[in-house]
């Protein structure tokens, strides 16, 4: 869920800490949890063969048009109400990340496939996706998002789990233009807990990406000393073509936002 030991130290960090979370056991024991319930119930449990599902995994996205103005923890708060309400409501354990590595906001659960009540798999089919599109829908609308709808439901991108974890971040990396792999950065720099103002942002962005960030009155601009041009010369963009979240005006607020969402 993007905070596995393979992950911190290939230093991708896909989560923060108080992004995720879990009904019905400690979300870092979650995977124990399971085990033990399937137990209770005298189900097969163990963890190393692989034909036994013991979670399922299923993923909201957020539109596009919603990035900047959406907040990693109004994210969080609609995926909170989302585990709850079709999941642990009917018995079933669950672990959710809200993913903060890309350029569109999204959210991972893994639910248990052993009700903790009856010991009944998680059964989801076109029926129960659909109700969930619709809810989830719903709440984007509660906070001023889009409400889209998908119509299609199953990834089937088998390549992507063949994949070890680096091969598969670093691969992903490289199809990121320029102007996006910026906003990652930044997004994940304004995410941070402990960055509460613009200067705390830029200290971050410049300290763990590398980030050369030039502040003139009421403007910025961002350049990234490894991502150059055919000159050689570092690439740069101005705050006007990345779009208002990440202004100083908008970085402002949102970080404003943030700390009172937490309230």
């Amino acid at each position: 869920m993007g905070r596995r030991k393979e992950q911190v130290e290939d230093g991708v960090v896909k989560t923060e800490p108080h992004l995720y979370k879990a009904f019905g056991s400690n979300r870092d024991n979650f995977a124990n949890s399971l085990l033990m319930t399937r137990k209770m119930h005298d189900k097969k449990y163990s963890r190393y063969k692989q034909k036994e599902i013991l979670a399922q995994k299923l993923s909201i996205s957020f539109h596009p048009e919603d990035n900047d103005r959406l907040t990693y923890e109004q994210a969080y708060k609609i995926a909170e109400d989302f585990a709850r309400e079709f999941f642990w409501s009917k018995g079933y354990e669950v672990l959710f990340a809200v993913h903060t590595d890309t350029a569109h906001t999204h959210v991972h659960f893994l639910v248990s496939n052993c009700n903790v009540k009856d010991g009944k798999s998680f059964r989801r089919g076109p029926a129960e996706l659909k109700e969930m599109c619709r809810y989830f829908g719903e709440q984007c609308r509660e906070y001023g998002l889009t409400h889209s709808y998908r119509d299609s439901y199953y990834v089937k991108d088998k390549d992507r789990e063949r994949q070890n974890f680096a091969e598969y971040q670093m691969k992903k990396r490289d199809k990121l233009s320029f102007r996006e792999e910026i906003k990652v950065l930044l997004r994940n720099a304004m995410n941070r807990p402990k960055n509460k103002t613009l200067q705390d942002v830029i200290d971050y962005a410049k300290k763990y990406y590398l980030m050369d960030v030039r502040l003139r009155g009421n403007t910025i601009s961002y350049a990234l000393k490894y991502r150059t041009d055919k000159k050689g010369k570092p690439m740069a963009v101005r705050e006007s073509r990345l779009g208002a979240r990440f202004t100083v005006a908008g970085i402002t607020e949102y970080l404003k936002k943030k700390e009172k969402s937490r309230y």
